[in-house]
Parts: structure tokens; C-alpha cells; sequence
């Protein structure tokens, strides 16, 4: 039997309520997204009949075509917020999906009248309370036995007693209304985004900085400059800013300056601190630092160091004073509206503190178990901070009669555009983000030609790896994740793994029986995975007893041993090292001298292997056999891979030399194999490269857009 569209529906501790858009469970919303809520509630409403996929699609995304792992996304994450063990939403193979619980629907009315009659209760109580507080102050107080000393006379009508006994009254009676108060706050309307707006339509790569009123500024990437946008022209104009590598920063609160990080800074070393006017005026070196953002009042600047202290100095340059070292990089400061309070994001988590310094703790700490809620800001009334993890959550900081804030974040967008830089508006109306569409474009080097060509039909992939007889390629779509074995010309391909499971850092075991992979845990860091090649089983964990993140995984040739780094992708660890299993004896050893290092890669020869530095400046390569280390010239280096005759090591390098090289690994000058100029690369770590069997290298080229919007807000 359907439910209608109307009905608020109860199973078990569960309550969707389609009105206000709510799902709760024992009376506390559970985050779900828009989407996610729709195929919940359609499902919902159907209970005990098998829903065919065909008719989800109609109701949730009726104007639209969308491919089935979206769906299956969206199906995997309502399982993992329902707890569901106990198989709430069945998959029934070939047919489509069904609701198995036994749902009750509470017509609205009825809940209506509910409301009504909690409120009536409340204003009895209310009145009761008077009446009891007016009645005990009132009543004539009866004769003492002894009067006492009257040491200090109290112009009141009221004896002591009389009034202790009323507050205490009044208090009893005042908590119960306080408790309903606080259950019904978790009730509360949240916001929701009823419309999108594209500003920018030109698809580079942004980081949006802050808002005047007007104009929204922002720093673009390749070609890097500085530029402003009208809120609603979408016309971008370059802003004059006085380094050519600056990137722009927060907007002070009466839009007069704009802060502007130099990594060079100009006339001195390092990364610095500048602020410079909007309306014309000079530009002034505040400190050195690597993000900050102002007071509400304008006066003051907190700051991070590359230290991973937490400063504030005058917005002057005058006065610095530090708050608290936490260490690692700090990034996305927020001030709150009331200045009470200082957000900041350190190794992919979110901080809060006191703005004295004190009280410093993790926030929303377990929430969801990802490592990217990089990005923060308040909304100028302080009644929401906004999450950006991939998509934009609204954090309520309104907080209930006894001071506690409602700590569950609500989903505002969701889909395949992957948001960042949040910025509300100065009317609270709206939020200004820059949002992806992620789609890459897989591309084989071609030597003879010079030039990078479609490979695989220029499907969006990456991680490619090929088997070792070479009859097999496994690779991951960007930026669904999922992991597929397919043959050499991408015929015949095979699922392996589904959402959520998000494998990176392929690695075909020597014969060929199993791919190893990384993916975060459910604890949170990164762990070590293998699956079998030819489908049909699960990930396994290879080292489940390991709490330390684990990272960049490589087999040994003979297929006994598998070297690893133990932290560099989180950075929780400022001297990471290299660590080796051995598959038979399950023992892990540290390889020595190896502190400081990551991304290892065994030469197929087995006689070496190689390693980045942590600042990703140089390679080093180790001798297995007699434990020694070689410095290689290399300069910057990302994604480095070793030739399939072990002679070379190839790799990318970025920033003002971008290009793929390769370098010897005996020594010597890294030779330029091509220039990376002019075009735009993508994945899932922003970038990628691997090599086929002939040593050509693999890319993803980036085909999807970037621009800025503007969402509207509803609800709050």
C-alpha cells in the first residue's frame, strides 16, 4: 500500500516528514541530501513493493537523464544513514529496489494538532508558573519562634525564604519547559538551496576569496591572475595586485581591503601577508603567514603560520600575540559574527577555539569519517557555519536554553558538481561557491607525434594499470570512483567495486590474482586494500590491526613482500617513513633511513627502490641490498614511476616547469620527455600519471568546468 505524498511516515525509530523535508531519528535529524531524501521518501511511500529502477528515475530526476550509479550512490549512502543492518532498502537483482519495513502514516492534521496542543501546554505552564511565583510572594509569612538578629536590613515587602522557595519553583517548573524547548530547536526549520545561478561561464580553475556587497573576488589558476566579478554581470576583470603569484584572500568587513598571501612576497622570502585596498588604495606587508582572515570589527587579523601557529596581530601589522600552536598546515580561518569564537580546518578536520585562545577542540569530531572538510565560513548573522567537503552542509550554531548547539550538519547540495571556497553573502541570502564539474579525458603520450591522444576511447579514468602478461587493464572513473578490469582496448569490462568504496593507487599483484588499491577507512585514515581481479569478492583490508594511514603501496617482483608509506597523504606525521610486509610472515619493518620519505615504488628488477622527499623537491632511491640511499636531481616531483627496464624513473613536475621528465637511476640530468603547458589535468589528487607496457605516460586530461555560482538560501 503507497502513502500520500502528504502523509508524514514512521518505521521503527524513523520519522521522514515531506513537508519540512526532515528525517529524523528519536527526534535528531539524520544528514541526508536532497537527492538521497527524494529516492527515501519514494521509496518509503511504496513499502513492500519492488520499485523498478525506470521508476525512480521518473520521480527523482524527472527532466534529466542520469546514469544508474548515481543512483546506487544515492541508495549506498541512505543504507550507511539508516544503520542498515537489518536490510531496510533490498536490492532485488534485474527488477530494482524495495522498502521492507512496516511504515505507518500520520496524516499532517494530526500533527498539526499535536503542535497545537504542545504549544497550549507551554502557555500553561507558563501561566502556572506566574501564578505559583505570585501566590508564594503573596502569602503572609508565619510568626518565628526566635526572631534573629537583624544584622543587615533588605528593603523587600518578601522574606528570604518566601523568595528562595518561589525561584526554586519556578526553576522546576521552568526545566521541563527548557528540555521541551531544546527538543523542539533540533526541529527547527534548516536552509535549503532553491536556486542556482552561474556567474562565471569561462570553466578555469578558481578559488574564490570573499565578497564586498558587489563584487566577488577571486584567484585564477593557469593562467594564474587576480580578478573581480559583479555578483550578477558575470563579467570578470582583472584585479591589479602587487605580486604576480598573490592569491587573494578575505574581504575586510567593510569591503575598504582584501588580504593577499605572496608566496614570494615580493621584496622578501617566504610566504607573507599583505593587505590591499579596494578602493585604490596602497597595498601594506602585514606579517608572515600562510592564511588569515579579519575580525568582525576590522581591527584584527588571525593568522596561521607555516609553523602551525595560530596568531593575531593588528590589521595595522602592529601588536602580534600568539593564541596556540597546533602544528601542520592550517587553513579556511572563520571569525564568528560575535567574536567569540575562531574555526579553522589543520590536516583535513575542522578546529574551533575560544578567540583567546583557550578551549581548543575538535569539531563535529567522527562526523561522516572523511578527511575533507577543508573549508569553513560563518554567514554574517552567525546562525549558520558552512561546511564545504565536495558538497556545501549548514551547521546551525543557534544554540538551545542550557548553551549546547545542534551539532548535525544538514546537506545542502549534492550531485555530480563538487563545490568549494563557500562565501555568504552580506544579505545571508545567499552562497557564492566555485563549482566543478569533474569529467577527465584519459590520454596516451605518442613519442612520434609529440602530442597526448585519446587512449581507451578518451573515457574519464584514471589509476590505469595493467596486468603483468599485459591481457588486462584495471582502471578507476573519475569521478565516480569505481574500480573496473577491462581488456588492453577497453572491451570487455568488469565492475569490481561499488560506492562507497573509492580505490586509488592501482597495484596488480605479480600474478596477476589481485589488484591492491588505497581507500580511507572506516576509522577515517587511509588503509591498504586488495580485491580479487576477476571479480566477485569484496575489499579486504591488508593490515586491519594498523591504525597509521597507509599510502602509495608497491608489490616487490617476486610478489612476497609490499613496501608502503605510513602517513604523507594526511600529513599527521611531520617525519613519515617507509615500511615493508612481508605477505608470509605478516611482520612490518621499517626500512631505514627512510624518514621523511613517501611515495615508494619497487624497480621491477627488484633491486631498488625509490622514494619522494616529504616536500616533494627530489627522489631518492634505495639499493635493497646493501640498505643504501642515492640522491637523485630530479628537482619537483609528483607521481613518479619506474621504467619496465628499471634504467629510468619517470615523473611530472609542476609549477613553473611543468612537464613530465625522466631521470636516470644511476644519476645524472633529468631529460624533458614533454611540456605539460597549456593544457589542464584532473583527478582525484588534481593530477595523475602512470605508464603503459611501452613506457609511454598515461594523463587525465581535464574536461570538465569550473566556475562560479551563486545558490540561493531558503528555510533559514
Amino acid at each position: 500500500m503507497s502513502l500520500s505524498a502528504d502523509e508524514i511516515c514512521r518505521f521503527d525509530e524513523f520519522e521522514l516528514d515531506p513537508s519540512r523535508r526532515a528525517f529524523e531519528r528519536n527526534g535528531v535529524q539524520v544528514p541526508l541530501s536532497p537527492r538521497a531524501f527524494d529516492v527515501l521518501k519514494y521509496l518509503v511511500r511504496n513499502p513492500g513493493r519492488v520499485v523498478p529502477k525506470e521508476e525512480i528515475f521518473k520521480a527523482v530526476w524527472p527532466e534529466s537523464f542520469v546514469e544508474e550509479s548515481n543512483l546506487t550512490q544515492h541508495v549506498s549512502a541512505l543504507r550507511k544513514a539508516l544503520g542498515d543492518r537489518s536490510g531496510y532498502i533490498a536490492t532485488i537483482p534485474g527488477r530494482g529496489y524495495q522498502f521492507t519495513a512496516k511504515v505507518f502514516g500520520v496524516p499532517p492534521a494530526e500533527i498539526h494538532e499535536q503542535t497545537q496542543q504542545e504549544e497550549i501546554l507551554v502557555q500553561r505552564v507558563r501561566e502556572r508558573t506566574q501564578v505559583v511565583i505570585e501566590e508564594t510572594l503573596s502569602a503572609p509569612a508565619p510568626d518565628p519562634v526566635v526572631k534573629p538578629v537583624t544584622i543587615v536590613q533588605i528593603n523587600s515587602p518578601y522574606s528570604l525564604p518566601r523568595v528562595v522557595a518561589a525561584c526554586v519553583l519556578a526553576i522546576a517548573l521552568l526545566s521541563g519547559v527548557g528540555y521541551w524547548i531544546a527538543a523542539r530547536a533540533n526541529k527547527a526549520p534548516s536552509p535549503r538551496v532553491s536556486n542556482y545561478l552561474q556567474i562565471t561561464h569561462d570553466g578555469r580553475d578558481k578559488f574564490l576569496a570573499g565578497t564586498d556587497g558587489s563584487r566577488l573576488y577571486f584567484t585564477q589558476r593557469s593562467p594564474h591572475f587576480a580578478a573581480q566579478v559583479s555578483e550578477v554581470s558575470g563579467v570578470v576583470v582583472p584585479f591589479p595586485v602587487p605580486f604576480p603569484d598573490g592569491w587573494l584572500g578575505a574581504v575586510s568587513p567593510d569591503g575598504s581591503a582584501i588580504l593577499l598571501l605572496s608566496e614570494a612576497g615580493g621584496m622578501t622570502s617566504g610566504d607573507s601577508l599583505w593587505s590591499v585596498g579596494l578602493l585604490g588604495g596602497a597595498h601594506r606587508r602585514i606579517t608572515d603567514g600562510v592564511t588569515a582572515t579579519w575580525s568582525p570589527d576590522g581591527k584584527t587579523l588571525a593568522y596561521a603560520t607555516q609553523e602551525g601557529d595560530l596568531n593575531l596581530i593588528g590589521s595595522d601589522g602592529t601588536q602580534p600575540r600568539k593564541l596556540v600552536s597546533v602544528g601542520g598546515y592550517v587553513g579556511s580561518i572563520s571569525w564568528a559574527p560575535d567574536g567569540s569564537v575562531i574555526r579553522f580546518s589543520r590536516e583535513g578536520k575542522l578546529w574551533e577555539m575560544s578567540a583567546t585562545g583557550t578551549n581548543l577542540h575538535q569539531l563535529l569530531q567522527g562526523w561522516r569519517n572523511t578527511s575533507v572538510k577543508s573549508a569553513g565560513a560563518y554567514g554574517l548573522d552567525g546562525k549558520f557555519f558552512f561546511i564545504c567537503d565536495g558538497q556545501i552542509w549548514a551547521l546551525a550554531d543557534r544554540r538551545s536554553l542550557f548553551g549546547q548547539p545542534r551539532q548535525v550538519p544538514v546537506e545542502l547540495t549534492s550531485g555530480p558538481i563538487r563545490w568549494n571556497s563557500p562565501v555568504p553573502s552580506k544579505d545571508g541570502k545567499r552562497i557564492f561557491a566555485v563549482g566543478a564539474t569533474r569529467r577527465g579525458e584519459l590520454v596516451l603520450f605518442d613519442p612520434k607525434l609529440n602530442q597526448f591522444e585519446p587512449f581507451l576511447n578518451g573515457i574519464s579514468a584514471e589509476f590505469v594499470s595493467f596486468s603483468p602478461d599485459g591481457k588486462s587493464v584495471a582502471y578507476v572513473t573519475f569521478p565516480e570512483g569505481v574500480l573496473w578490469k577491462a581488456n588492453p582496448d577497453g572491451s570487455m569490462p568488469v565492475q569490481l567495486t561499488n560506492a562507497p568504496v573509492y580505490p586509488k593507487s592501482l597495484r596488480w599483484s605479480p600474478d596477476g590474482k589481485q589488484i591492491m588499491f588505497v581507500d580511507h577507512t572506516p576509522e577515517g585514515p587511509t588503509g591498504i586494500y586488495d580485491i580479487a581481479s576477476e571479480g566477485g569478492s569484496v575489499p579486504q583490508r591488508l593490515l586491519p590491526e594498523d591504525h597509521d594511514a597507509e599510502t602509495d603501496p608497491t608489490w616487490s617482483p617476486d610478489g612476497r613482500k609490499i613496501a608502503f608509506s605510513n602517513n604523507p597523504e594526511e600529513f599527521t606525521n611531520p617525519k613519515p617513513v617507509l615500511r615493508i610486509l612481508d605477505i608470509a610472515s605478516r611482520q612490518v619493518t621499517t626500512i631505514q633511513g627512510s624518514e621523511g620519505l613517501f611515495s615508494p615504488r619497487w624497480s621491477p628488477d627488484g633491486h631498488s627502490i625509490s622514494a619522494s622527499t616529504l616536500d616533494s623537491s627530489s627522489i631518492k632511491v634505495y639499493e635493497v641490498s646493501t640498505g643504501r640511499w642515492s640522491p637523485l636531481n630530479s628537482g619537483p616531483v609528483a607521481f613518479p614511476e619506474w621504467s619496465h627496464d628499471s634504467h629510468w624513473i619517470y615523473y611530472a613536475s609542476w609549477g613553473n616547469n611543468q612537464a613530465l621528465f625522466r631521470i636516470s637511476a644511476a644519476g645524472g640530468s633529468p631529460e624533458r620527455v614533454t611540456d605539460l603547458k597549456g593544457e589542464q589535468y584532473t583527478g582525484v589528487y588534481s593530477s595523475w600519471m602512470a605508464l603503459d607496457p611501452n613506457d609511454r605516460p598515461l594523463m587525465l586530461r581535464d574536461r570538465g568546468s569550473n566556475d562560479i555560482y551563486a545558490l540561493t538560501l531558503d528555510g533559514k
